[in-house]
């Protein structure tokens, strides 16, 4: 795939359809609702602080995948928080049918202090083989977010690169990481205090969690033509050798970080075998629909209308980390209004 080098002209004459999402860590209408839930307690901190750079914790609650094919972008938002230490996001994307990696190989491009190269061995679902990824991690003073991106070919190999940063002003400003080599955003919004608990006996659920990790790919990017895309993401240690309890597809129930070899330890030649855990470690695009509510009941009807328009209303103002404030400001206001317009009609509609 002789991708990388001849993208950026391709990008700039995409043109995206769906021009109500901005990439600014928080979900928007246009993604409609999660195709993947956690069920699994953190075991890398449940975050409390409640502001959008700095976090306590890390936690991946919810997982949406959407292809924009007429605009040449791929959107992934995994609802949660990166705890500010710079723990890793690893990222995979399984889009070319018949192409990729079940098990890393040792051969990939050198990102990220050669950090992909470190996961060689991790064996993923049987029908899950990715073809690109994308790695990202914040932390520092002002906080800040890095990323990078590789191919993933068969025989290993290919391209990888560092896409660059993107700085918090401040704790209650966005931030966008804005690659202008390749096309890719990225933007996180850690204000979330919900989700999972960091409570083995207690969980909670990831469902209704609408900030967090957001991340744009131009298609070209990853050789993608047609067909499901498949995404699998997980929370590593900040030398990506210590994997966390947070994967999307979730853990079983109850189970613990993973470590190194998938156990919660470490020997140095084992590494963390997914076909040997209960259920899928990713995502699809072909998935069902996941979580009992959708974006903008806030009723719980079943249906988006005046009735949740109603509710809004009654929070009209300051409200952070309220239900109704839908896009995350700390402010129930007309941009919640509008989202919840654009996702007016039934659940999963």
């Amino acid at each position: 795939m002789k991708l990388f080098a001849s993208c950026t002209a391709v990008i700039a004459l995409a043109s995206s359809a769906f021009g109500q999402i901005a990439i600014d860590g928080s979900v928007d209408a246009d993604y409609g609702n999660p195709k993947a839930s956690q069920s699994c307690h953190t075991g890398f901190g449940n975050a409390t602080d409640g502001v959008k750079s700095f976090a306590n914790g890390s936690e991946l609650n919810a997982g949406w995948v959407k292809v924009d094919a007429a605009g040449g972008y791929l959107y992934i938002f995994l609802s949660g928080n990166m705890e500010s230490n710079f723990n890793k996001l690893e990222l995979f994307v399984d889009c070319v049918a018949g192409e990729g990696q079940n098990t890393l190989l040792s051969t990939n491009p050198d990102v990220d202090f050669n950090g992909l190269n470190k996961l060689a061995g991790t064996k993923f679902d049987a029908d899950f083989a990715p073809d690109f990824y994308v790695t990202t991690t914040l932390g520092g003073t002002p906080t800040t977010q890095y990323a990078n991106i590789a191919q993933l070919l068969t025989a290993g190999g290919g391209v990888g690169a560092y896409i660059g940063n993107g700085v918090f002003a401040n704790s209650s400003s966005n931030n966008l990481l804005d690659d202008q080599t390749y096309g890719c955003q990225l933007s996180i919004n850690n204000s979330n205090k919900d989700g999972v608990s960091g409570d083995s006996a207690n969980p909670g659920s990831g469902c209704g969690v609408a900030t967090g990790i957001e991340i744009k790919i131009p298609l070209v990017l990853t050789g993608w033509s047609s067909g499901d895309i498949k995404v699998m993401a997980f929370i590593n240690g900040g030398g990506h050798d210590y994997a966390s309890n947070q994967v999307l597809g979730s853990l079983p129930a109850g189970s613990g970080n993973l470590g190194g070899n998938g156990t919660g330890g470490w020997d140095g030649s084992t590494h963390v075998d997914f076909t040997a855990i209960a259920g899928n470690q990713y995502f699809s695009t072909a998935d069902a629909d996941t979580c009992a509510a959708c974006f903008g009941d806030l009723d719980d009807s079943g249906d988006v209308g005046s009735g949740d328009v109603a509710l809004l209303l009654l929070d009209y103002g300051p409200c952070p980390n309220c239900p109704a404030d839908l896009d995350g400001s700390g402010n129930v206001d007309f941009g919640d209004v509008a989202l919840v317009l654009l996702s007016t009609g039934p659940c999963g509609g």
